[in-house]
């Protein structure tokens, strides 16, 4: 428990300043992460692997994360190159199966939208970023300490064997009521926003965040 602890305090001590500034720090930031992430897939899938195709892969996941800074004819022209790509490997070798390529197209999909979505809030104010990332990391984190505590009921064990219905439920109230506090102390007073939209967004991001 305390590792974790030590290590969250870490990495948020890291990650809040990129977030803060965004630009170049962040997409050096997204750069990696998407690297070590591609790396953590193709380790599991792609053991067997021709190495041309391991190392295009990790290529291709960088090219079409950031393909969305030239427009949106340049996101579309990377995920059909990524289908070409995956798929000829998938024909010509045997070690290459459907549900590899498939896991690694959905996840390059996946990074890249997310990617594109933080890079769009900035356009608002930065400090909806944090609104997004205090929405969806706390309600996990809270579940955690809730399950721990009083869980006793599974979630759902082919997602995690270790998640509660308890701990879902007490993540979920844990980052609507930050939400809540975030978004009339801090977004309302720089922003001016609606009262409704901070309402709304706080019972549903704690929520969509906890389903992704």
């Amino acid at each position: 428990m305390k590792t974790r602890i030590i290590t969250a305090l870490i990495l948020v001590a890291i990650i809040a300043p990129i977030l803060y500034f965004g630009g170049i720090p962040f997409k050096i930031f997204a750069a990696v992460a998407n690297i070590l992430a591609t790396k953590e897939i193709l380790d599991i899938v792609g053991k067997k692997w021709n190495p041309i195709l391991k190392y295009s892969t990790y290529l291709l996941c960088l090219l079409t994360a950031f393909s969305d800074f030239l427009g949106i004819s340049y996101f579309v022209l990377m995920e059909a190159a990524m289908i070409v790509w995956l798929g000829f490997w998938l024909v010509q070798d045997e070690n290459v199966r459907f549900e590899d390529i498939g896991l690694v197209y959905i996840y390059s999909t996946i990074f890249a939208m997310m990617v594109a979505g933080v890079l769009r809030m900035y356009d608002y104010g930065n400090l909806f970023v944090f609104y997004m990332a205090f929405g969806t990391t706390f309600p996990d984190m809270f579940a955690y300490f809730v399950g721990r505590a009083i869980g006793k009921h599974k979630l759902n064990v082919r997602i995690s064997p270790n998640k509660t219905i308890e701990g879902s439920v007490g993540g979920y109230i844990a980052g609507a009521i930050i939400c809540f506090v975030y978004g009339f102390l801090v977004l309302q007073k720089f922003y001016a926003l609606p009262t409704a939209f901070i309402v709304v967004s706080a019972l549903t991001l704690p929520l969509v965040g906890q389903v992704g």
